[in-house]
């Protein structure tokens, strides 16, 4: 008799344990929905410019097929061993930005995106932009 009033007692603690677990406390917050995932592709005009000249490098902030239009995206470079915003666009209609650069020496750029409450933040592969003297 004993076993069997230790074994209810103890399998209703965990029950009262279980449902206090699963309902949490009073003043818990619902989880913020996902979101949306997003990809920023990245290309440039030409593979190598001289020196004084300019190149374009455009890309398109996209969620699976759809542009994303109206949305800012910065154009980094790498300086050092860190990338830095140099400059910043909106997206076009479709997802499009572009924007012209003129670096003195071979430079390496890519596209970031900050993302926002309902779409993810993303960046671009890197390219490279050669400068012959």
């Amino acid at each position: 008799m004993r076993t069997s009033l230790t074994r209810t007692l103890t399998g209703a603690a965990v029950a009262a344990a279980a449902v206090l677990a699963l309902a949490g406390p009073a003043n818990a917050k619902a989880l913020p929905a996902p979101r949306v995932h997003t990809t920023l592709s990245i290309v440039e005009s030409r593979l190598v410019i001289k020196a004084g000249h300019t190149d374009e490098i455009s890309g398109r902030l996209a969620h699976d097929r759809t542009g994303l239009g109206g949305h800012v995206v910065y154009l980094d470079r790498l300086v050092g061993k860190k990338f830095v915003a140099v400059q910043a666009g909106l997206t076009g209609k479709h997802g499009w930005v572009s924007f012209t650069v003129r670096p003195g020496v071979t430079a390496r750029y890519e596209l970031v995106y900050l993302g926002n409450k309902e779409l993810a933040p993303t960046h671009s592969g890197v390219v490279t932009v050669k400068v012959k003297q």
